[in-house]
């Protein structure tokens, strides 16, 4: 097969060089891979640019190495290109939520079977505007982490950066009050709100079952809504969460949707979208169902 190796050099992964060397030796000593062709990003957008230009069938597979926003750059790529060319995904960022939820390997010789075996999955991607996202649109207390956060801080703490920079937050926390507006599909919702998700995947920000409900290729995606709440039932609420109970808290409208619209009063209120700045509200996002082949670890019968 022919391979595009597509990688973030500043990527949080120390030893990451060294592992694509010894996976590349191993794919094509094992037959698997007769050519690769690599580029490397130097900025924001390279990624979706050099892969919005692809053609159908100029690679039998991409390998993309990176964090959840580079891996972000390359799935809208492909998609805009309608290349239809599968991705295996090598994560390399700080959290990773997207490749944590599909389960995909960290190790050398995981990775190469997993390649070997060539399973794919189907999933679904979110639109919004003129940008596309894998796995979560967040706004509201606590969704700017991941942009506040500096590269050299998250290559040095990896995800204790993100906790640490939350906690910071806390004061302001309980400042905020969104005045939300949401359709979502048939169904219109009004809010007070401290934190709005979007999820396409049960993973978000390194919590592993937040969105509990939630199926990469299920046609919807998983829309929690954590309302305006003193912090003591925040506490409460994030013991349920823990425990994977809360999706019945007071504290939390949880509902899904292929279709959702939102507003609110504060124009200027920060979008994350998969760990990059997104644009300012309203917002419109559909699910494109299915719209992506992804390389997964075969499934254990």
């Amino acid at each position: 097969m022919k391979c595009l190796l597509i990688i973030n050099p500043t990527s949080g992964r120390q030893n990451m060089t060294s592992q694509l060397e010894k996976i590349a030796g191993k794919l094509i000593l094992n037959k698997l891979v007769r050519q690769f062709e690599i580029y490397y990003t130097q900025g924001a957008n390279d990624a979706f640019e050099h892969t919005q230009k692809l053609k159908k069938k100029q690679y039998d597979f991409i390998i993309v190495v990176g964090g959840d926003g580079t891996v972000n750059e390359v799935i809208g790529g492909l998609i805009e290109s309608q290349a239809d060319i599968p991705l295996a995904i090598m994560p390399a960022g700080t959290v990773n939520d997207f490749a944590t939820y599909l389960k995909l390997p960290k190790s050398t010789d995981a990775f190469v079977s997993m390649i070997e075996n060539f399973e794919l999955q189907e999933v679904d991607i979110g639109r919004i505007s003129n940008q596309y996202f894998a796995n979560v649109v967040a706004g509201g207390a606590f969704s700017d982490v991941s942009l506040r956060v500096s590269k050299p801080k998250k290559a040095r703490l990896g995800s204790l950066a993100y906790y640490l920079e939350g906690i910071l937050s806390i004061p302001e926390l309980f400042k905020t009050e969104l005045d939300l507006s949401i359709r979502a599909d048939d169904k219109t919702f009004h809010e007070k709100a401290l934190i709005f998700l979007i999820s396409n995947t049960k993973s978000v920000g390194g919590f592993k079952q937040i969105a509990s409900q939630a199926d990469v290729s299920d046609g919807v995606f998983d829309i929690l809504v954590i309302r305006k709440c003193e912090i003591t039932d925040m506490i409460a609420l994030s013991k349920d969460i823990l425990l994977n109970k809360h999706i019945d808290s007071p504290f939390l409208n949880y509902f899904q949707a292929s279709h959702i619209e939102i507003d609110a009063l504060q124009k200027d209120l920060p979008l994350d979208i998969d760990g990059e700045k997104g644009p300012n509200l309203p917002i419109v996002i559909d699910n494109i169902p299915k719209a992506l082949k992804i390389i997964v670890p075969r499934k254990k019968k």
